[in-house]
């Protein structure tokens, strides 16, 4: 009887120390291993949001224009790079891209670029655009982002105006405006090309333009000049020329030292600055531009539907409170339930487009047969709108924004029976 209740107390000893033993060597190493799992996990997924951030708040502005001719000993137009930081995290660019409608997509270079918040990098390309063609460049990040430089640009196809407001002038005289590129202080550094509208498509762009006007009227006597340039930095000098040309003298404050990234107003004289609105970055237009719709013979009304798109370009800022407003401009043998109609848009993201309608009731106002049918002419135009980040408030005519504008027309029909005949009447602007 001793003898089993001592070797039952072993088994019991014995049990407990496997099972301790199992306790230390299994379970606690196992619970480790997977706090230490989850501990990984949380990391990446700490780490995935921290890149995704990261790569949101990534701003980089990326400008292409080209170099004149003059500074390349064959007469080529090298590509010429503009890239600035403007965002608050350091961006790595590991090449370049050049999308022409020559050549299609061309990789230009290795060389990366490590960009810190404010960084500016101009630099000219190993790409020369020829006559004819137009290019974008191509800025890929290596958190996933894809920036691009502006409208499309060649050297018969400059995205910009520089307008010289001339003011203060006498009759009787010759006037040269001249517009050239600086040289500045290193050939590498020279960016710009400019052209006049004639010049541009039969030469293409260069390093100097000028235009010539004599005025010989009261109503020349504040005269504008405009040219068509890429971006870059120019100088503007106006002359006073006696009418033969033989002696000419400058026209106080020119010469004028510009930089464009943009179209540019210049004024030399006394006169208020010539003010060229800046245009809503959004574009608008009407589904069904020419609409035709047709009233039975015995009906004099009907409710029209016009449809608009209004879309939002992929290099700006999302906008909210973006206002339409569709305004018949004409019409004719019709009358309307209202001429001036509003649609709102709560916001708009870069990329994304709407699509809205107007609805105006109809009424044919023709008293014989062939009076029958009218017609109206509309506008369709986005008079306001505000950045959501920014906060900028883009306000039409006031504001100093020139707003998008489409235009339509919609001829209003008539059909009714003579004998076995189906008969129409329409009637055209």
């Amino acid at each position: 009887m001793v003898r089993s209740k001592r070797r039952s107390g072993v088994s019991a000893v014995v049990g407990t120390a496997i099972a301790v033993m199992i306790f230390f060597t299994v379970m606690i190493p196992m619970w480790l291993y997977v706090q230490q799992i989850q501990t990984i996990f949380m990391d990446e997924v700490s780490r995935r949001l921290q890149f995704e951030v990261e790569k949101l708040n990534e701003k980089l502005e990326v400008i292409a224009t080209l170099q004149p001719p003059e500074v390349n000993p064959f007469g080529k137009r090298n590509l010429f790079i503009i890239m600035m930081n403007k965002g608050p995290v350091e961006i790595s660019v590991p090449t370049l891209y050049v999308e022409s409608s020559r050549i299609g997509l061309q990789r230009i270079g290795d060389t990366e670029f490590k960009m810190p918040p404010g960084t500016v990098i101009m630099m000219p390309l190993n790409f020369f655009v020829e006559p004819g063609e137009k290019v974008v460049v191509r800025a890929p990040t290596l958190r996933g982002n894809s920036f691009v430089s502006g409208e499309p640009i060649g050297p018969n196809a400059l995205p910009y105006l520089l307008v010289v407001q001339l003011s203060n002038v006498s009759l009787g005289y010759r006037y040269r405006v001249e517009v050239s590129v600086e040289s500045g202080v290193s050939v590498n550094m020279t960016r710009g090309c400019v052209s006049l509208r004639d010049e541009e498509f039969a030469e293409g762009c260069k390093g100097s333009a000028y235009a010539l006007r004599y005025i010989s009227n009261v109503e020349d006597m504040s005269d504008v000049f405009a040219f068509n340039i890429a971006p870059g930095v120019y100088i503007v000098r106006a002359l006073q020329c006696s009418y033969d040309g033989g002696s000419c003298a400058n026209i106080a404050p020119s010469p004028v030292r510009v930089e464009a990234n943009g179209h540019v107003v210049v004024q030399i004289g006394p006169l208020p600055r010539l003010n060229v609105p800046t245009p809503i970055p959004l574009q608008i237009s009407p589904l069904q531009p020419n609409l035709m719709v047709l009233l039975g013979e015995s009906d004099f009304e009907l409710n029209v539907t016009i449809p608009f798109i209004v879309s939002l370009g992929n290099n700006t800022e999302p906008l909210r409170n973006i206002n339409v407003q569709l305004e018949v401009i004409a019409y004719d043998n019709v009358t309307l339930s209202a001429t001036i109609l509003s649609n709102s848009l709560n916001r708009l993201s870069p990329g994304d487009s709407y699509i809205g309608l107007f609805t105006l009731r109809v009424r044919d106002e023709g008293d014989q047969k062939w009076q029958y049918g009218g017609y109206f002419i509309y506008r369709v135009r986005v008079l306001s709108a505000q950045g959501l980040v920014t906060g900028n408030y883009y306000l039409a005519d006031e504001g100093g924004f020139s707003s998008p504008v489409a235009n339509g027309v919609v001829y209003v029909c008539k059909w009714w029976r003579e004998g076995a005949n189906i008969r129409t009447s329409c009637r055209a602007p």
